[in-house]
């Protein structure tokens, strides 16, 4: 822009022979398309001279707007969605938190998102935010774990918060402040070393995962016992085949029923392979089992075209 505001003084004084400071007035004039009789062109070489003036000031008009409108796009109107996809969240209920958006928050994200969950994502990291927003999910940045950041996403009403940040130290301030919020929450968490696990334990964790440990067994397993990894893995990712808990409730139809009716009563198409009673999973129970009010049963449940 001084370049040509620079070369519109120099050709106004060598071309209308005007003076240094007329010629400067001459410049700002023609770029900002203000008429001015004294600048009526005559002969040809004058013409292509203020046309040329007029052509590139308008250019740079029009650049100009150009970058204030997309600085209004990407601030105004950002806030503005930031604004409503808050407002949106503080309606969601039973939904679930992902506490940090890197590849294990978005992988978590996606799995609950497949199964139909409403799902939310925190972080601090503007980029990662940015990242999985861009995949259709919500997401907000967060400046630390404090209780009021944190309410962002509606914890009150949570059904369940997801510790995913790789720093042992930050999932732990994170679930302080999601217990105080909500202290019926279900919690997952991710930690790095058995330390970590057992103090998160200690406070009330009551699932975590070491993926460093996880991994090393799953391998392991697959070296030894392929087949059986194959079929374990099939019963989570195969598509067909579904894993089910069902909490058992007093009004239930299996409540109080054998191990024997599962079938009977959720179809033929249904493995019972285990269910909770106390605290205590029963692998494999047996026909005379009696499933009472409180149990969860663990189903395996494959569709009609695949149970053949």
């Amino acid at each position: 822009m001084l370049g040509v505001i620079a070369g519109g003084i120099l050709g106004f004084h060598m071309v209308y022979h005007a003076p240094w400071l007329l010629s400067m007035y001459f410049t700002i004039a023609t770029m900002s398309t203000v008429s001015d009789s004294r600048l009526s062109p005559h002969g040809p070489i004058q013409i292509i001279f203020t046309t040329v003036m007029i052509a590139f000031g308008t250019g740079i008009w029009v650049f100009g707007l150009s970058l204030f409108v997309s600085y209004f796009l990407e601030t105004d109107l950002g806030y503005f969605k930031e604004r409503k996809m808050i407002r949106e969240i503080g309606r969601l209920r039973q939904h679930f938190v992902i506490v940090g958006a890197g590849r294990v928050g978005e992988s978590i994200a996606r799995e609950l998102t497949a199964m139909g969950e409403k799902v939310v994502m925190v972080d601090f990291e503007q980029s990662r935010v940015e990242r999985v927003r861009k995949l259709g999910m919500q997401a907000l940045v967060i400046a630390n774990f404090d209780t009021e950041a944190m309410q962002q996403a509606n914890l009150a009403h949570a059904r369940g918060i997801a510790l995913a940040l790789p720093d042992d130290a930050q999932n732990l301030y994170a679930f302080l402040t999601a217990r105080d919020a909500n202290p019926d929450l279900q919690v997952v968490a991710r930690a790095q070393t058995p330390e970590s696990a057992h103090y998160l334990k200690s406070l009330g964790v009551e699932r975590i995962i070491l993926p460093d440990i996880v991994t090393g067994r799953r391998l392991a397993r697959m070296l030894v016992k392929p087949v059986a990894q194959d079929l374990l893995m099939a019963l989570l990712n195969e598509e067909g085949v579904h894993v089910q808990e069902i909490p058992v409730q007093a009004d239930d139809a299996i409540a109080n029923q054998p191990v024997q009716s599962v079938r009977d009563i959720y179809g033929e198409a249904v493995t019972l392979i285990g269910f909770w009673h106390d605290n205590h999973l029963h692998m494999a129970p047996r026909a005379q089992d009696i499933i009472v009010p409180g149990d969860t049963l663990i189903l395996v449940q494959v569709d009609d075209d695949r149970a053949h």
